[in-house]
């Protein structure tokens, strides 16, 4: 028979895992933020109509699409463990970048653009790095236990973020919270070790 999976409360035993489980819930929570506040961002800020500003949210899924195409063409040539850090990181960039937006409004198509690239890759990126890392045979679980690690995140940073503009009454500390999430999990990577790698 073929190599036996480990079983799922057994992978944080695996090296690399706990580091991809990291990164997993502070970039999933912290990637969601936009999704839920951009639209009532814009409104406050520019006067936006709110139906305008969900379509905005839309071109980040078009972009995101365009992103997983190319970015993963990329990471065959390159390496998807440094492509899913580039990304991480430049997704959390271009979200401070939000923050600016009153100023300088273009930049929300900066944002829309450079997220939905980056952001959309990583999931596309998750799947063949855990094959590289830890085996065909161990996907199924480790798959199933990140997304596992990534749903309390997903549920608590927007919350936290909801609670920070209620404090602060600006969008200003959200997009930077949650900017500097994402480029905070990219740090993370620097604790996986690939196969053969030295360290």
């Amino acid at each position: 028979g073929g190599a036996v999976p480990v079983p799922m409360m057994q992978l944080f035993n695996l090296p690399s895992f706990p580091a991809l489980a990291a990164l997993g819930f502070l970039f999933a929570g912290c990637m969601w933020v936009p999704y839920i506040y951009l639209p009532a961002f814009q409104f406050d800020a520019l006067g936006v109509p709110l139906k305008q500003g969900a379509q905005n949210v839309a071109s980040i899924g078009i972009s995101s699409t365009i992103g997983r195409i190319l970015i993963g063409r990329l990471a065959m040539k390159v390496s998807c463990l440094r492509c899913l850090q580039a990304c991480c990181f430049m997704a959390g960039v271009a979200t401070l970048l939000v923050a600016l937006v009153p100023t300088f409004p273009w930049l929300i198509w900066v944002f829309t653009i450079t997220f939905g690239l980056c952001a959309g890759s990583t999931i596309a990126l998750i799947a063949p790095l855990i094959v590289e890392l830890f085996g065909l045979h161990n996907l199924p679980n480790a798959f199933g236990m990140l997304c596992a690690v990534q749903a309390p995140g997903v549920l608590a940073v927007p919350a936290v973020c909801g609670g920070i503009y209620d404090a602060f009454g600006s969008y200003v500390p959200v997009w930077l919270l949650a900017g500097s999430g994402m480029m905070l999990s990219s740090a993370f990577i620097w604790r996986v070790k690939m196969p053969g790698d030295p360290r």
